[in-house]
């Protein structure tokens, strides 16, 4: 679906040419249907995001925006991300397994809003932001104050060399007593798909949350 009244992926590309981060705009990968699968059109950021790129990843990889689908090594597109699930759309991780996703009925009243499970907290929480105002609020730097708790000296050291479907696991776990302290903790490279299933998992058998779907690997 083409929007002749807005080229969405215009101001995009103009929000990520003034940002203060470092943002790589992966390429569109000429076999995803993402979009067509996902109905989207050109009008809105998620369509513009997902008919033209393959994910977007900024703040030296910390924050990894989902689009089309890649090739396995890539990012996964934002349906293969939520295959298997419902009522929530999956829109971005964050380097220690973070999720972002909008609500289609699974996390609260299914208007579309964003909402992030914390690795220190093992909860989704409204952030009261559509897609877009999202987009446009990490884009202008908000990462910094968002990610305060959980960033420590040489952080962009620690994951420089990371892959794109890899995280880093730190140890004490920031949803720990003991893990509060992330400077401290030990790091590994690891799946990304390792780190959503053991946060799952333990949002799980502590109660408190159903966490974020890890269908791919």
């Amino acid at each position: 679906m083409v929007d002749a009244q807005r080229d969405a992926w215009s101001e995009l590309t103009e929000l990520i040419a003034v940002s203060s981060l470092n943002v790589v705009v992966c390429p569109p990968h000429e076999d995803s249907s993402t979009a067509a699968t996902l109905g989207l059109g050109t009008g809105s950021y998620l369509g513009a995001v997902a008919r033209n790129t393959s994910g977007v990843i900024m703040d030296d990889g910390w924050l990894r925006l989902l689009g089309g689908s890649s090739t396995p090594e890539g990012l996964p597109g934002l349906d293969q991300a939520s295959s298997g699930t419902t009522g929530l759309l999956v829109i971005a991780y964050d380097v220690l397994g973070g999720v972002f996703a909008l609500d289609g009925g699974a996390l609260g009243t299914g208007d579309g809003s964003v909402h992030h499970f914390s690795v220190d907290s093992l909860c989704w929480e409204d952030l009261e932001l559509g897609h877009a105002a999202f987009v446009t609020r990490m884009l202008a730097g908000a990462t910094a104050s968002f990610y305060e708790s959980l960033r420590w000296p040489g952080w962009q050291d620690d994951i420089a060399t990371l892959q794109p479907r890899q995280g880093l696991s730190l140890y004490p776990y920031p949803f720990t007593a003991e893990g509060k302290d992330v400077g401290s903790a030990s790091k590994r490279a690891v799946p990304m798909a390792e780190l959503l299933a053991m946060h799952n998992d333990v949002a799980i058998q502590l109660g408190i949350d159903d966490g974020p779907p890890a269908p791919w690997s």
